[in-house]
Formats: structure tokens, sequence, C-alpha cells
């Protein structure tokens, strides 16, 4: 018996599937071999033209809806729960193995404390955060590993701000608070985005359970659609419509970023927006996180998971923390949006105590991309990237230390996000000889190495000024 459960009760498997019957056929026996907790399979086909329909018909143990089309992977899930028996509910991909106790170690972490709506494993083929490579080349060699690997272990258990749909374990009582997968999302993709989100805002936690590894073939239905690509793009502008959030900015965990913040308690994350680095951080060890963020969209969602979100202006905005409270502030992509980057830092320093760090990440405006659109008459804005539309001041390193030492900061670590080409590296080559004639100031980093550098991560530390 687990320490976590005190009965063992039904889990509710639903595979929706349409065609590649080989993959389904090996997760219907992984599932088989590998299950020791009470479970039902429910197979929702979408409209399969291969063995797969008349094989599952043949085959005992298996609750079967058919669909004459595809409905899509939403309406499949909501069919099969709509047949489902079990207190727990998993959606599960076809093209998926399973291995030593998976559902288990997942069942563990959703019992082990009330808020945890949903949980889902790690994998090799999954996007985001519960994406973990291995070296296995062999199904056999997977189960090895899974073996060794798949022991529960709260320790390994992080906070998420969205599990992936390709194995995704519900309570009932969750759903039935939260609700069916919004069929908008047609074919699928953003649909557990959704729920995700509509999870976290129901006052739930999601949970990726790290102590399980599943494997994952990956998109196998859609990799093999042409207008998989289209849809989405499609399904992404239909997120954004319903939530007013962009998922892929909004939700980015800025694991890179998190790396460079020390073991501290207190930060205050400045332009928070759903609160993925802010998560990240708290899954670190951090005791507690705020966060500023001016969009009030982004930062209801941000509330899900931060102790505390203040919507406003960092230029103006009035917190209610004595001086010196916060041991780092976090700037993630935040000073290019600000048209008063120094009175924002002003306004807020004073909440960071003495020798406490302020991180940072900003775009280099000084990129051979942008050197070389100068050279050729043109400054253009686009969506994203160094030149993306919504920036107001751009930087060099240069001229970020230059703010930081204005208002007390002393920067004591750079890293270089890079990028280049091999046209890119023949300019880069003929203006370090121009530099070079017209004697032009050397310092650190060297000039190419800076003209590679699509963007900076800095830490620095508050000292006195004079």
């Amino acid at each position: 018996m687990n320490p976590y459960r005190v009965v063992q009760t039904l889990t509710s498997i639903i595979i929706p599937t349409l065609n590649h019957w080989e993959y389904t056929q090996q997760c219907l026996e992984s599932v088989q071999k590998y299950t020791t907790s009470p479970y039902e399979i429910i197979v929702v086909d979408n409209g399969s033209t291969d063995e797969t329909v008349p094989t599952l018909k043949a085959m005992s143990g298996i609750i079967l809806v058919e669909n004459g089309a595809n409905k899509g992977f939403p309406a499949a899930c909501n069919q099969g729960i709509a047949t489902a028996h079990g207190d727990q509910l998993l959606i599960l991909n076809n093209d998926v193995i399973v291995s030593y106790k998976w559902l288990d170690n997942l069942l563990d972490c959703l019992y082990a404390n009330s808020q945890h709506g949903a949980v889902g494993p790690v994998s090799n083929a999954v996007s985001g955060a519960q994406l973990r490579t291995q070296s296995y080349q062999t199904i056999e060699e997977y189960h090895e590993f899974a073996r060794t690997y798949n022991h529960s272990d709260l320790n390994k258990w992080l906070y998420a701000l969205r599990l992936v749909g390709f194995c995704l374990l519900i309570h009932r009582k969750v759903y039935e608070q939260v609700g069916t997968f919004d069929e908008r999302f047609g074919k699928g993709t953003f649909e557990d985005d959704d729920y995700s989100l509509r999870i976290r805002r129901a006052g739930y936690k999601l949970v990726i359970a790290a102590d399980t590894y599943i494997h994952h073939f990956g998109s196998v239905t859609n990799r093999v659609d042409p207008q998989y690509g289209h849809l989405l793009i499609e399904n992404q502008k239909k997120f954004f419509e319903k939530w007013k959030v962009n998922p892929s900015y909004s939700l980015w965990l800025r694991e890179d970023l998190a790396t460079l913040v020390p073991k501290v308690n207190r930060v205050l994350d400045v332009g928070c927006a759903c609160g993925g680095l802010g998560l990240t951080l708290k899954n670190n060890g951090a005791a507690y996180v705020a966060g500023i963020e001016f969009d009030k969209n982004a930062a209801i969602d941000a509330q899900t998971v931060l102790d505390q979100v203040w919507v406003g202006d960092a230029v103006d905005i009035q917190l209610p923390y004595p001086d010196q409270w916060f041991d780092a502030l976090v700037f993630a992509d935040v000073l290019e949006h600000v048209a008063q980057p120094q009175q924002m830092l002003y306004n807020l320093l004073p909440y960071l105590k003495e020798n406490g760090y302020v991180i940072t990440s900003v775009p280099n405006i000084g990129h051979t991309e942008i050197l070389s659109g100068l050279l050729q008459g043109t400054w253009t804005y686009q969506n994203a990237g160094i030149l993306d539309r919504t920036h107001l001041r751009f930087y060099t390193l240069v001229e970020i230390a230059r703010l930081f030492e204005e208002v007390g900061l002393t920067i004591e670590f750079v890293g270089m996000v890079q990028d280049s080409t091999p046209e890119f590296e023949l300019l880069i080559s003929e203006l370090e000889e121009v530099a070079t004639r017209l004697n032009l100031p050397v310092f650190d980093p060297p000039f190419a190495e800076r003209c590679r550098t699509v963007q900076y991560f800095l830490r620095a530390r508050k000292h006195r000024i004079d």
C-alpha cells in the first residue's frame, strides 16, 4: 500500500485513436502488462480505416466508442469521459508505451494533496517542462531504464503552468467542476493548454510527476496531417481570443534565466506574465515569489501559481513591503518594454536588500542582423525578436552597464545567447578589420562575440550610491 492513497480506486484510461493500429497495439499491451492499480480502458475511435476497429471489437476488456469520422481529440476525450466509471480520468495518446509503476506513481502524486487537480509524467517526446531526454535506444532498454527510474518520490514533483495531454491524469471531482474539454480546438492542439489554465483558475494545482517516465513516439497522428502547421497557428489564435493571453510568450517558464537566480527566500518577478518564471523559482526552493504585471489577463493567471501578484506599471507602482524585503529582483525581457527604465529601477530597488541580486535578460541591438540591416538602410520592426514592435528601448552591453551603474548596480555575471550564419560571420570579420583600423576601444567580451549575441543574461548586485 502506498503512503498517499488509502483505498484502491478505479482509473478510466481514455485512448483516442485514428488509424496507426501498430502503435495502439503497443500502447494497449503495455497498459495491460504494467498496470497494477484497478483500471478500465475506453478507446474512442475517430474514423479509422485500418484494422483498428475490427481488431478492437474482437478484444475483450475494451470499451469501444466508434465515430464514423474524425470528431477531433477534445471531442473524443469528452466522449470517453462520458462513458467512464472511474474516480480518476486518464487521457492517454495511442502512441505511448507505459512501464513499471507508471499509474501507481501518478496516483500517489494526485492523492498526496487535495489541491492536486491533475498530474502528468515526464517523457522523451513532449513540449515544455515535461521533456526529459534519455539515452535508451530500444523499447527493451526503455523498460529497463523505467524499472530503475519509476519510483515514487515527492522530492521530484514539480508544480506547472500546463500539462500536456499525451498522458494526463485528472481527478473526477476536478473534471466535474472544470467541465469538458473545449471542442472549439477541433482536431486538437491547445486543448490541453486550455484545460490546464481552467484547472488552475478553479483553484487546483498541476503537478509534473518527474518520478515517472513514459515513452512517447510523438504526434504520430498529427505529423501525417498536411494541415497540422496551420492547425497550430489557428488554435493558438483561438486560445488567445478566449483568454487574451499569448501562450507562446506568457506561459514561458524561463528556466534559462532561473538558473541565474541564487538560492534565496524572497523574489520579486517584475513583468511576471502568467507566472512561469516565478513558479520555476518556487520549484527551485524560493519560499516567496511576488509578481508585478501590467497585463491584467496574464496577472489573473499568475495569481494561480505565485504568492502575490500586483497589477500595475512598475515605473510608479507602490508595494506594501518594507524596504530591503526582497533578496532578488528579476526582470525577464522587461527593460526593453519600458519607456523609463531608470525610473522603474529607482522605484523598485528600495525593496531590494543591500547586496541583493538583480537578474535580467535584454536583447542586444548590436547583433549582426541589426548591423547588416543598418548597412542596407533598414530598421524593420517585427512581431518578435530584437526589433519586436513592442520594444521601446534598445541596448548594447555598454548601455546596460551604464544604466545599472547609474542606479547602483554592479554587474557580476554576463551570459550570452548567440546566433550566427556564414554570411554574418563574413560581415563580422570585415567589421573587425574596420574597428581595428579606426582604433576603436577594445573591451570584453570581444567584438565578434558581441556581434553574435542575440540576448544578454545579466546578474548584478545592489550597492550603496554615495
